[in-house]
């Protein structure tokens, strides 16, 4: 009875160690096949996880130690009376004395003009008088204003009272010039397609404010016989001619009507001019 328990226990012990080196020997076959499917140390050398790790832990802020670097503001040069002139509205009116403005070189006119002073001109001007908008329809500074009144009336810089009536001749050759401007845009305009083509067209914020600035300063009020804004029956033939066609006559200029409307704009963007002004209310 001895010796079979013996037996049995010998049997036990077999069969154990038998377990435990299957057990064994198959933890070893699973890490051999493991390491040869994931590769050795790839985590610690792949470029991709390396990057992502840096990008985990990097600091949330900088400390900046230098100085920012300085800015150079480039002073714009200042623009001469003459520039703002002919760069505005004033020389179309001016030129040919539309609207009762002195026309340039008439002595006699700018005399009595430069009698009143600087002053007085300037503040007609910026308030507006006649047939002039206020600031000559301009986007000019008060200061600007002054320098186009000196140079039209024929003050120097020292002068400080002699563009009273500058406001007046400014304001009738800026009610003027944007009589012509309106005028060849209105010519342009009615030149188009009509106004349901200039309702659908998109007009540049360039082109309405040329339009805004300077050309209703004559269409407004009519001067030189500019088409009013609004009036249906003056604008109906001529947006039947095509805003084309009217375009071409404000490039060349017509009348009082200095070439382009004494403006800057490019021939498409006088045709876009002429129908804004044309289907403006």
């Amino acid at each position: 009875m001895s010796s079979t328990e013996a037996h049995g226990d010998n049997a036990m012990v077999k069969v154990m160690l038998a377990v435990l080196g299957a057990l064994t020997v198959l933890t070893i076959v699973l890490m051999v096949a493991a390491r040869s499917l994931g590769g050795e140390g790839d985590g610690a050398n792949d470029a991709v996880l390396r990057q992502a790790l840096l990008e985990r832990i990097a600091p949330v802020g900088r400390v900046r130690t230098e100085a920012p670097a300085e800015i150079v503001a480039v002073a714009s040069v200042p623009k001469t009376g003459e520039q703002l002139v002919n760069e505005g509205a004033c020389a179309a009116c001016h030129a040919a004395g539309v609207g009762g403005a002195p026309a340039t070189g008439d002595e006699a006119a700018w005399a009595e003009r430069r009698e009143l002073g600087l002053e007085a001109l300037v503040a007609s001007v910026i308030n507006g008088k006649g047939t002039m908008p206020a600031r000559g329809g301009s986007t000019y500074t008060d200061d600007e204003i002054a320098l186009a009144v000196k140079y039209l009336a024929g003050l120097g810089d020292t002068d400080s009272a002699g563009s009273d009536a500058e406001p007046e001749e400014t304001a009738a050759s800026d009610s003027a010039s944007t009589d012509t401007d309106a005028a060849a845009e209105s010519g342009s305009a009615e030149s188009m397609a009509g106004a349901a083509t200039a309702a659908a067209t998109m007009i540049p914020e360039n082109v309405k404010a040329t339009v805004d600035s300077v050309c209703v300063g004559c269409h407004i009020s009519g001067v030189a016989n500019a088409p009013k804004i609004g009036d249906k029956d003056a604008w109906g033939p001529r947006i039947e001619m095509g805003y084309d066609t009217l375009a071409q006559t404000v490039i060349t200029g017509k009348g009082a009507m200095p070439a382009r409307g004494a403006s800057t704009l490019t021939d498409e963007e006088l045709v876009l001019a002429v129908e804004y002004l044309a289907n403006k209310e």
